[in-house]
C-alpha cells in the first residue's frame, strides 16, 4: 500500500506517549520523518527516545527533541531540529500538555496559572510561530492544534434557584482530588484560547497553503486516565479509549485530500468523530431603532437566554 505522506517531515510535541506518541508512530507509517518532542521525566528517562526507537525498529525515520514548548527559544529549537535533520517541516502537531486540579480561583496562584497556560496556549504559539516561518517559505503546511471540550463546559445564563450539577472534567476523564469536582480554570481558559488561535491562524495562513485545524480529544492518557466509557455534552459514551485511535483523524488532516479543510474543530475519541459548528453562532439578535434603556433590557434579555 502506498504511503500517503512519503517524504514529508513532521514535528509532534508531547510525542513521548499517549495521544502524541500514537500520532508520531502513525505519521511514520505513512512515510513521514518525525521529530518526537517531549521533555525528560524527573528520573532522566526520555519518553521521546522510546517512541523514536519504536519508529526506527519499525523501519521509520525519527529523531528526538527534548526542548520545552513553554519558551520561544524552545519552540524555535524544536522546529530547528526538524530543519537540521530533515531539511524542512511540513506538519506540526501540538500535543504537549499538562494539568493541575485547581478550580478555586481564590486559591490559585500565579505559578499555578502560568504553568498550565504556558504549556498549552503559549506552547502552541511558540511552536506555531517557528513552524509557520518555514511553511510560508514552502507555501504549504499542516498545523494541528489540540483543544478540549472543557473550553465550552462552563456555565452561563441566569443563576438557577438550585445549584446546577458540576460540569464534567476535561476530556470527560476522572475527577481529580485537590478541590471541588470540575475542571482546572487555567486549563479551560488555555483550551478556549487555542480554539480562537486556530481559527485566526486558519485565516491568516490560508493564503500560503497552510491549513490549521483543532482536535478536541477524549482518551485514556497519563493526564486523564481511565477506561470507563465516557460521554456527555451531547455525545454517547465512547467505548474505545485507546489514544492511538485518534491518530487516523490527524493523519488524514495532513494529507493532500484535506488541503481545503481548515479552521475546523474535530471531536475525536475511539471510533467517534464529530465536526463542530464554529463557535459564536448567533442565538438571538434584536435591534432597536435607538438606544436601549436599562429597564427594556431587563425585560428583554432573560427570556432570550
Amino acid at each position: 500500500m502506498a504511503q500517503k505522506l512519503k517524504g514529508k517531515v513532521a514535528v509532534v510535541t508531547g510525542g513521548g506517549g499517549g495521544i502524541g506518541g500514537g500520532i508520531a508512530k502513525a505519521l511514520a507509517v505513512e512515510g513521514v520523518s518525525v521529530v518526537v518532542n517531549d521533555i525528560p521525566r524527573s528520573d532522566g528517562v526520555s519518553a521521546a527516545d522510546k517512541v523514536v526507537d519504536e519508529i526506527k525498529n519499525a523501519g521509520g525515520n525519527a529523531v528526538a527533541s527534548y526542548d520545552s514548548v513553554t519558551t520561544m527559544e524552545g519552540g524555535e529549537n524544536i522546529v530547528k531540529t526538524a530543519v537540521s535533520n530533515f531539511g524542512r517541516v511540513d506538519i506540526l502537531v501540538n500535543c504537549a500538555g499538562n494539568f493541575k486540579p485547581m478550580t478555586n480561583i481564590i486559591e490559585m496562584t500565579e505559578d499555578d496559572w502560568d504553568s498550565v497556560v504556558d504549556v498549552h496556549l503559549k506552547g502552541h504559539f511558540s511552536c506555531i510561530k517557528a513552524a509557520a516561518a518555514e511553511m510560508i517559505k514552502q507555501e504549504s503546511g499542516r498545523i494541528i492544534t489540540f483543544s478540549s471540550r472543557a473550553a465550552f463546559a462552563g456555565g452561563g445564563g441566569p443563576r438557577p434557584s438550585s445549584p446546577p450539577p458540576p460540569p464534567p472534567p476535561p476530556e470527560d476523564g476522572p475527577r481529580k482530588s485537590g478541590g471541588p469536582p470540575g475542571m482546572d480554570l487555567a486549563y479551560t481558559a488555555a483550551k478556549a484560547g487555542i480554539v480562537g488561535l486556530t481559527m485566526a491562524l486558519a485565516g491568516v495562513l490560508g493564503a500560503h497553503g497552510i491549513t490549521v485545524n483543532a482536535i478536541l480529544p477524549s482518551a485514556n492518557t497519563n493526564l486523564f486516565p481511565g477506561t470507563t466509557p465516557r460521554g456527555g455534552m451531547g455525545f454517547p459514551a465512547t467505548v474505545f479509549l485507546d489514544p492511538e485511535y485518534l491518530a487516523p483523524v490527524v493523519v488524514y488532516l495532513c494529507t493532500d485530500e484535506a488541503k481545503d479543510i481548515t479552521g475546523q474543530l474535530f471531536y475525536a475519541s475511539g471510533g467517534d468523530v464529530c465536526i463542530y459548528n464554529r463557535p459564536l453562532q448567533p442565538k438571538s439578535f434584536i435591534r432597536k431603532n435607538g438606544k436601549w434603556t436599562i429597564d427594556e433590557l431587563g425585560e428583554l434579555i432573560p427570556p432570550l437566554l
